[in-house]
């Protein structure tokens, strides 16, 4: 017999106004593209920083959403400055024939006006004296903490992870921390004798310039501190967006997820959601990029 059907009409699928990342088709070969992923995620137990149990979670679910993208996982916890660049190198060193490498960063970190070097460890000051008319500046950036409470520099990790620069490898860095104070966020001021700071074009940097194939995500603007859901007792919340892109069906372009990621944002700030209505947004940087890349 006939299969019988209904007459009644049917409401059209529902559609969402929030930008996403544009979903694409995987290229034919993708059960045979080689991608690895570097996790770190530092939650400062027992140590002098503000603890951020938030990240470990963080840290793991990243880790399940990039295997289900097809991405060979190493997940690290609680890892001391030292150690962090240590992996990175080892990790970039034994993945030279890989499609994409990844790395994940999710912790503390910060601006650094100034860097000054000694006895083998970044002795970092904010605050610069003249004696005279002569004086010294040392030039800072920005940073990761690691589990023992020293700076990382991210040019350090940067410099690492593209050393190979190889132009057919996607090498893309994200990461998930502050990178200013809450009182400079909510605009707070701190009293101080005198302050200089050095602002510095990425492109004046001549080792970093010629990198082919890099993206680097972050989770904030300069200056924005990241926040975590739950009212900071959870996930973070540029990790929790990241991994709801990465859960739709088909591919997801890399270049859309910063404007994908932004429009949630952006309604969690809208409807005081977790951060209170303060502002966080993700910030995209490309270099030398020659092809696309789909998660």
């Amino acid at each position: 017999p006939p299969s019988l059907t209904s007459s009644v009409p049917q409401p059209p699928p529902l559609t969402s106004s929030v930008p996403q990342a544009r979903p694409v088709s995987p290229p034919k070969s993708s059960h045979l593209v080689k991608r690895a992923a570097l996790i770190v995620g530092n939650t400062y137990k027992n140590c002098h920083n503000m603890e951020l149990l938030g990240c470990k979670t963080s840290a793991e679910n990243v880790k399940k959403a990039l295997e289900f993208r097809g991405f060979n996982c190493e997940l690290k916890l609680n890892i001391p400055a030292d150690e962090i660049l240590r992996l990175v190198t080892e990790f970039t060193e034994n993945k030279t024939d890989f499609e994409a490498r990844l790395f994940y960063f999710s912790g503390h970190g910060g601006n650094e006006s100034f860097s000054v070097n000694g006895g083998g460890h970044a002795i970092t000051e904010n605050l610069v004296g003249f004696v005279d008319r002569s004086g010294q500046l040392y030039e800072g950036g920005e940073y990761v903490l690691g589990q023992d409470g020293r700076k990382v520099f991210k040019d350090e990790i940067l410099s690492s992870f593209a050393k190979d620069n190889k132009p057919n490898v996607h090498k893309i860095l994200m990461f998930d921390c502050c990178r200013g104070e809450k009182s400079r966020e909510m605009g707070g001021t701190q009293k101080t004798t005198f302050q200089l700071e050095i602002m510095r074009r990425e492109e004046a940097n001549q080792k970093n310039a010629h990198y082919k194939n890099v993206v680097i995500l972050h989770g904030t603007l300069p200056h924005q501190v990241a926040w975590c859901t739950a009212d900071g007792k959870g996930s973070t919340k540029f990790s929790k967006h990241f991994c709801a892109q990465l859960s739709r069906h088909g591919g997801v372009n890399i270049s859309d997820m910063d404007e994908a990621i932004n429009a949630e944002l952006e309604k969690d700030q809208n409807t005081n959601k977790d951060t209170k209505g303060h502002v966080q947004m993700v910030e995209m940087t490309k270099r030398g990029i020659s092809k696309p890349f789909i998660f």
